[in-house]
């Protein structure tokens, strides 16, 4: 049985995962790779220097053909291509591009996209974010057929991946990137095997929307103003859950003295010794995060709250044992461990208490 002739598409990391795995296949006589689309290198202004995309890397060393097209709407010339390769299959990870019916329509398999979430679950660019932000206990990866629709397309299969409670960006992507490439390596071997058109066999999307699920949600692109730490109006959760889904490039943030401090490692940490009743809400067991609460911080914020009640956003411990930080919650508190100011290089909690010269009882809300 010949090789099914493929085309792939995709940029980042994860998508080198994928490729990696289909020059696996190509290997076995699954597949042969005849071209790889990627983005164009980006311009790095620090480095002077045009940064290729992890995928370009693969293609380049493996001398497969490259394609790095800006678009596809109006771009015959790129259409006219594929149509000359007349590939049995493309796939789709992260690419980055919108492709047109015209090219949807050419492979004689379908195109397959791999979208890390659950699918109908957070469709859009950003699920693995939602997926933290959102404090799910499950992710996932799903390969599914692409139609016109933002991740619409009928599912060809899925996989559960389990969330662990302090579950950052940079080891879920991991996760997902690992089992997502797997999962399509399955799904390609099935197309060839069995000359499957999951366009036309797929399982609808709609039909796998589970009873009292509402997770159901579009995702978009991060904006700004959604990365800002408030400690005074946010719930710890929320916030615990905000550093960790944006702490691979350091993007959530507070300010203090009219400076941005980003947050890039922190925990959450409970004082197992307040009444449990006044500690859970329905959608977070903040008892399981009781460890790391030491004596030394009970001490340190019995002294601050026998002076006066301690309003959200205090530093309740500033000193070389930690820098703590209370919130809505009593009992509930955010510890501050790797940090990096607007202008500086990553500092560690006790840098940023001598440098800030924060002292206990000092606000960080403004």
């Amino acid at each position: 049985m010949l090789p099914l002739k493929t085309v792939f598409m995709g940029t980042p990391k994860i998508a080198s995962y994928s490729l990696l795995d289909m020059l696996k296949l190509q290997g076995n006589g699954i597949v042969d790779i005849q071209a790889v689309y990627t983005k164009p290198p980006v311009w790095d202004s620090k480095k002077k220097e045009y940064i290729e995309s992890p995928v370009e890397k693969i293609a380049r060393e493996n001398r497969i053909d490259l394609r790095t097209p800006k678009t596809f709407k109006n771009n015959a010339e790129e259409t006219d291509f594929l149509k000359t390769l007349a590939p049995d299959i493309i796939i789709v990870v992260a690419f980055g591009l919108i492709l047109t019916p015209d090219i949807l329509n050419i492979p004689i398999y379908g195109v397959l996209n791999l979208h890390p979430s659950l699918l109908p679950n957070l469709r859009g660019p950003s699920p693995i974010h939602y997926t933290i932000l959102k404090r799910m206990k499950f992710g996932g990866v799903t390969i599914m057929a692409m139609n016109e629709g933002v991740d619409t397309g009928p599912l060809a299969a899925q996989q559960r991946i389990p969330l662990d409670k302090n579950e950052n960006f940079s080891g879920l992507y991991e996760k997902l990137s690992s089992a997502g490439s797997l999962l399509l390596s399955g799904v390609v071997e099935t197309v060839y095997s069995h000359r499957i058109n999951f366009f036309k066999c797929g399982y609808a999307q709609d039909s796998a929307k589970k009873e009292g699920d509402t997770a159901h949600d579009l995702t978009a692109l991060i904006k700004q103003e959604e990365l800002r730490i408030d400690f005074s109006k946010e719930e710890p959760d929320a916030i615990y859950a905000k550093i960790r889904a944006f702490s691979e490039a350091g993007g959530a943030f507070f300010i203090f003295k009219n400076k941005n401090v980003k947050v890039l490692e922190a925990e959450l940490i409970v004082d197992d010794a307040c009444e449990k009743k006044d500690l859970q809400r329905p959608t977070f067991e903040y008892f399981d995060y009781c460890g790391g609460f030491s004596d030394i911080y009970k001490k340190e914020i019995e002294k601050i709250s026998s002076k006066a009640d301690i309003i959200p956003g205090t530093a309740v411990v500033a000193n070389k044992t930690g820098l703590i930080i209370s919130t809505q919650k009593k009992g509930v508190y955010i510890r501050l461990v790797k940090l990096k100011p607007e202008g500086r290089n990553v500092m560690g909690y006790n840098d940023i208490v001598n440098g800030f010269r924060i002292k206990q009882g000092d606000s960080i809300c403004l």
